[in-house]
């Protein structure tokens, strides 16, 4: 029998869930943002930062088109929704405020029956629209920057 004491049982963390991540660029007149969720308030506060970013790298009069994928899960738990509200309240009250968005969410992924309380809030301060593949999606924003009487854009590849 061994003289030293017995270390306690070694305690493993659970696994942490797995979160999304998001993108976010600027090309022309559009402001583009790729996530992929579920999402978590951490990732909703990188993604406030990300546009933040992004905003500077828009046209000085600041109108613009908002394009939105979201790609694999729409879930979204309490915090991460009430972060996102609040960043986009956030970013309407600076000013920065597309003249439409566009989601492009491909039917069926996980969580999708909550798109349209999710489009609720962006639809508080612009236009939203909703697309099932790219073509489309892009052609709805470029339809609302001529509306708005800007020069339309080239859409970026696309994978």
């Amino acid at each position: 029998m061994s003289a030293t004491p017995a270390l306690p049982p070694t305690r493993r963390a659970g696994p942490k869930p797995s979160f999304g991540r998001v993108s976010v660029g600027v090309q022309g007149r559009v402001m583009m943002s790729m996530a992929e969720g579920p999402f978590d308030a951490e990732l909703m506060a990188a993604t406030k930062r990300a546009i933040a970013l992004a905003g500077k790298r828009l046209p000085a009069d600041r109108r613009f088109g908002d394009l939105l994928e979201i790609r694999g899960s729409l879930q979204m738990d309490a915090e991460a929704l009430a972060q996102l509200r609040n960043s986009i309240d956030s970013f309407a009250s600076r000013g920065l405020v597309a003249i439409s968005t566009v989601f492009l969410v491909r039917p069926g992924i996980p969580g999708i029956e909550r798109l349209p309380a999710l489009m609720d809030i962006w639809r508080a301060s612009r236009p939203v629209r909703r697309a099932d593949n790219f073509e489309a999606a892009w052609a709805l924003v470029n339809a609302d920057l001529a509306a708005a009487g800007l020069p339309t854009q080239e859409p970026p590849p696309h994978p």
